[in-house]
């Protein structure tokens, strides 16, 4: 079998996060011998070892025609053939017309696959034997906008927790950080970790923003927001405006790029982790923080649904209504009740590492 992905190792989004801990799921089946598996992207320029076996993993380097070529012979050799993103239909197309009896999955995340396909993506999904999806959100939507396809061709498949994610045992507040950003033990911490980029203005921190005021003026407690995430000019610019229009300066961080290595104590930092967003295809970051026993704030009109489990393991809130995410925020921030450790192994019984290979495993065998 092979696995097809645009990059994995190339920049550091939640899809890349996806395919990596795909990747390494697949080596960790090839080293059990449950699976003979390559793998390959079109535009990665090397293979992390740690997540995929270099001498099985050919990275194309941008070189398209070349990928597509190499992509449909190896298709025509395989019993299996998992694309990682609807973009590459034009070679899933081209596998299943050639060679019928090659099994092709098509992996969909979010809003790659929302908006009712035409072309070439309307033709492979309609060939393609099936779809994971990881969000029953994702589904629903593509149902609803596709109807063509069937809702049996589509499994529901979770992210996951990178193998490699540290989990903590202490939950306090790394002392380290609370220095670097001035903040003291007394502060209460917001917390949100995104990319920042003016093509995606649906992550809810303008909402965050516009309340930090007011947050502040009825809080008993100094309340400090830290946005988190690599940023691009235009929409650092934006934000900065923002926190002119509401006053907030003094009450909010803009971290920029958070080193892998300092993720967890990002964390960790949090009294509340708030991202009401309206696009998630799934959203990583929610069980990441939850994994770090942090209490987590996410919106209900997306696959944020799927990572907070439809509530059980968050607060689901209208990211369209201010006054709701208001309230949440200050909700959880008096919740004295919490416990980190019972709701980081909750996390890990539902999205670990071990969930996702075992859900791979039995998906491929079936």
């Amino acid at each position: 079998m092979h696995f097809l992905s645009l990059d994995t190792f190339l920049v550091t989004g939640g899809l890349e996060k996806f395919n990596r801990c795909f990747l390494k799921a697949l080596n960790d089946l090839n080293n059990e011998g449950c699976t003979n598996a390559t793998a390959s992207a079109m535009y990665d320029t090397s293979c992390n070892e740690k997540y995929f076996s270099a001498n099985r993993y050919t990275a194309y380097k941008g070189n398209k025609w070349w990928c597509v070529i190499k992509s449909i012979w190896r298709g025509l050799q395989s019993k299996t053939f998992i694309v990682g993103h609807v973009n590459l239909a034009l070679i899933g197309i081209a596998i299943k017309i050639l060679h019928p009896s090659t099994k092709v999955i098509v992996i969909v995340h979010g809003i790659d696959i929302w908006q009712p396909q035409t072309g070439l993506k309307k033709k492979f999904l309609q060939l393609v034997d099936e779809i994971w999806s990881v969000s029953h959100y994702t589904k629903q939507t593509m149902l609803q906008n596709n109807p063509y396809i069937t809702a049996e061709k589509i499994k529901i498949f979770y992210n996951t927790l990178d193998p490699y994610f540290t989990f903590p045992t202490n939950f306090t507040k790394p002392a380290y950080l609370l220095a670097r950003y001035g903040l003291t033990e007394n502060t209460k911490i917001i917390v949100t970790v995104t990319r920042l980029a003016a093509t995606e203005k649906f992550k809810g921190y303008d909402d965050i923003i516009a309340l930090l005021n007011k947050l502040n003026t009825t809080s008993a407690q100094p309340i400090h927001y830290l946005l988190c995430g690599k940023t691009d000019e235009a929409e650092l610019t934006r934000i900065q405006n923002l926190i002119a229009t509401h006053n907030a300066a003094k009450y909010i961080t803009i971290t920029g790029f958070i080193k892998d290595e300092e993720l967890t104590d990002h964390y960790l930092l949090a009294d509340t982790f708030v991202m009401p967003s309206k696009k998630e295809g799934f959203g990583i970051v929610f069980i990441e923080a939850m994994a770090c026993g942090c209490k987590v704030i996410a919106g209900n009109k997306d696959g944020s649904v799927d990572a907070l489990q439809n509530g059980a393991l968050g607060t689901l809130v209208n990211p369209d209504n201010i006054q709701e995410i208001e309230e949440a925020i200050i909700s959880n921030l008096n919740n004295t009740q919490h416990n980190p450790l019972a709701l980081q192994q909750q996390v890990i019984n539902t999205f670990g590492f071990n969930e996702f290979k075992n859900r791979l495993k039995n998906y491929l065998s079936a």
